[in-house]
């Protein structure tokens, strides 16, 4: 168990859970789902103690998190709560650093997070870093013709189709999440709900899928969770959901910045409805750098200087080398681009180009060291489908 300034982190004892959860719930204004703590495992929570006293707490998921092509080890940070006679305290402050060092301690180079606050995380070095988009369109505006693909609806038997078609998906994304169980469960699970689960096939290979329920009003389809492969997919998906305008006024959806069912919809109808921005922050500049894919055929060399107020172990300058579409880093070089490690995750998440970054004051660089970091972290704007 650690301590620092009179709070001690650790695992929360059994008898020490509902106490936690009673914070967290009034932290956030929220009532806990029954069966959530048993869902997430007792080993993801750590709680704060003063004076022996449960004082606030989190939950650490252990997945993974897609940039350039490959899935880095992420440790996704939520329900981050401390009781109101603790505010104000540093203890906040604590749990996260906390965190974060355990996190480095078990090797896993980055963390993301839906803020609450920006000004908090912010200061525990984490940075804007991709967006969860909802997009909404009339069924009444979808001119759509063509039947491209066949549409089959399927069961819990063949949701490894959605697996392997919805990884496809996110290998080319900046910022998808590698899934575990629990929230592929929170999508495809019914739980008293009617859960539709289509794929849009050709010649018996999968091109997209759509999951979806009906949402509370009555004449409005909310997609849980879909994914498009090729045009085709995005023309049958438009027809789909065009099909079902004699009961069914809209339908919604998550998507990217640059959406392609949008791009493909004919009009320019589809609202942007919801937009929340996520955090990420770098926990280990070298495994993070080295665990991130890069783009194929670019061949560069890169030098950081690197400042850090929370870990220690990330200032500093380091070399990284790109080559046949991966990294590796070394110690050292002539820091030609500094940054520091907010500057670091937008950047490392293809959300701010270096050139931004410059013009926000979170990087400094000439524009030659400024080109080449753009091109190694090029890349689609970050985004996910999921919150957690």
């Amino acid at each position: 168990m650690a301590s620092s300034r009179g709070i001690e982190y650790g695992k929360p004892h059994e008898d020490e859970v509902k106490p936690l959860f009673d914070i967290i719930g009034q932290a956030l204004h929220i009532n806990m789902p029954r069966g959530w703590p048993e869902q997430l495992g007792p080993d993801t929570f750590r709680a704060v103690r003063q004076n022996g006293k449960v004082a606030g707490g989190l939950a650490i998921m252990n997945m993974g998190q897609w940039f350039g092509g490959a899935v880095v080890p992420m440790a996704g940070i939520t329900a981050v709560g401390v009781a109101p006679e603790h505010r104000g305290r540093g203890t906040a402050s604590v749990l996260m650093q906390k965190t974060l060092e355990e996190c480095y301690e078990e090797g896993i180079p980055i963390s993301s997070l839906y803020p609450s606050t920006m000004t908090f995380y912010r200061r525990a070095g984490y940075e804007r870093a991709g967006s969860k988009i909802t997009y909404e369109l009339s069924t009444q505006s979808i001119d759509v013709r063509e039947r491209p693909l066949e549409i089959v609806p399927i069961d819990a038997s063949e949701h490894e189709e959605i697996y392997s078609t919805y990884q496809m998906r996110a290998r080319a994304t900046m910022g998808n999440l590698d899934r575990p169980p629990l929230l592929w469960q929170a999508i495809l699970g019914a739980e008293g709900r009617d859960i539709y689960k289509y794929l849009f096939t050709r010649e018996g290979r999968t091109e997209g899928y759509v999951v979806f329920q009906q949402a509370r009003s009555a004449s409005h389809i909310r997609v849980r969770d879909m994914a498009l492969l090729t045009r085709d997919a995005g023309i049958q998906m438009l027809k789909f959901f065009s099909d079902h305008r004699s009961t069914i006024d809209g339908f919604s959806w998550n998507g990217p910045p640059n959406d392609p069912m949008a791009h493909l919809h004919t009009e320019q109808d589809a609202k942007v409805t919801s937009v929340r921005d996520w955090m990420v922050r770098i926990v280990d500049v070298e495994k993070a750098l080295e665990a991130r894919g890069y783009p194929a055929g670019l061949d560069a060399e890169l030098h950081f200087e690197i400042e850090d107020a929370l870990l220690p172990w990330n200032r500093g300058r380091f070399v990284l080398e790109v080559s046949g579409g991966r990294g590796s880093v070394r110690k050292g070089g002539d820091g030609h681009l500094r940054t520091d490690i907010r500057g670091l995750a937008s950047m490392y998440a293809s959300y701010l180009t270096p050139a931004e970054l410059k013009v926000v004051g979170s990087m400094d660089a000439a524009d030659e060291h400024l080109t080449t970091a753009g091109l190694i972290f090029s890349g689609p704007r970050p985004w996910m489908p999921d919150q957690f």
